[in-house]
């Protein structure tokens, strides 16, 4: 079996790993700290604080962009 060659960045206490979240994945390592503002303001805004479900929320929405 092929070991995949995950990598992961934490933000705001959650982990955004390149296999699951590639495109915030590749923003973080761009701007966390903006990305960091953008997941928080949408966990507060949609997903009463929620930074896990503001990140998955954020992954699928950038997917369908």
């Amino acid at each position: 079996m092929k070991k995949r060659n995950t990598k992961v960045i934490t933000i705001l206490g959650e982990i955004i790993d390149s296999d699951n979240q590639p495109i915030l994945y590749q923003k973080a390592k761009l701007n966390k700290s903006e990305l960091e503002r953008q997941i928080k303001s949408v966990a507060d805004k949609w997903h009463e604080g929620s930074v896990r479900s503001a990140i998955l929320s954020l992954e699928s929405d950038l997917l369908h962009d």
